[in-house]
């Protein structure tokens, strides 16, 4: 995505909530890059190396917002049809990459908490010419979410690292719950970051070992590249390493 991770959420949902939105209406949205990774453009339009990945061409791909997405309510699944049917109506802080995906041949959904943001990343999806029928993003709890279809791709960026590490166990069951269970079923995690003090955050350091041990039981690699120097992101700095793995 293009945003750098968010606070850590208190032990209030309504207040973690509150804040988020509170960031959006007083534009303090130094997360928001304008654009999606360039790490992760170059590799989605290199068609060799999205067949090596085993990237999928079609169907679902889902994106977590840039936060902890809390308490909401998703859309009904005939209003979630007809929104992809028509033109796009929403996406939040990372409609970029919703975006990205969507123009890449994947329906994709997005999934973020604060309502200015969501409005705020709608207005620019709905800018882009042209418009794109694949794209959409819902309000709503990752921890809770439940989509009318499981998705043939994820996509993690900054969202992992956002959330406190006692939560990561929590974050590989929900990206196994929510994925297709099949062999062509991709998880995109552009890991970030993998160095730092590991008691400062967030963006909470990770390691490539954790991400194994975290993924590894229902997951393993297809592809993966170290982000060189010149294409890491603005912003906190820390090593990245895009990363595609498959459902075993």
């Amino acid at each position: 995505m293009s945003a750098s991770a968010p606070p850590a959420a208190p032990t209030d949902p309504k207040r973690y909530i509150d804040g988020w939105e509170k960031k959006w209406v007083d534009n303090n949205i130094h997360w928001d890059q304008g654009k999606s990774h360039g790490a992760l453009v170059k590799f989605l339009n290199d068609d060799t190396e999205t067949a090596k990945a085993g990237i999928p061409k079609g169907g679902w791909a889902f994106v977590p917002g840039c936060g902890q997405p809390l308490v909401g309510t998703a859309l009904p699944a005939e209003k979630r049809k007809a929104r992809l049917r028509g033109p796009p109506s929403t996406a939040n802080n990372q409609g970029y990459d919703v975006d990205l995906f969507a123009r890449h041949g994947l329906d994709t959904i997005g999934l973020d908490v604060a309502p200015t943001g969501v409005v705020a990343a709608n207005k620019w999806l709905e800018s882009q010419p042209p418009r794109n029928a694949r794209a959409l993003v819902q309000q709503g709890d990752f921890f809770a979410y439940k989509p009318d279809e499981l998705f043939d791709l994820i996509y993690d960026y900054t969202f992992l690292c956002a959330l406190p590490p006692a939560m990561r166990k929590d974050w590989a069951r929900r990206m196994a719950e929510l994925s297709k269970d099949a062999p062509s079923t991709r998880l995109v995690t552009l890991m970030y970051p993998l160095n730092g003090d590991p008691n400062i955050g967030p963006p909470f350091r990770l390691t490539e070992e954790e991400y194994h041990e975290l993924l590894g039981d229902e997951w393993e690699i297809t592809w993966e590249r170290a982000i060189p120097e010149d294409e890491k992101r603005k912003g906190p700095p820390g090593d990245e390493k895009l990363a595609v793995w498959k459902r075993k």
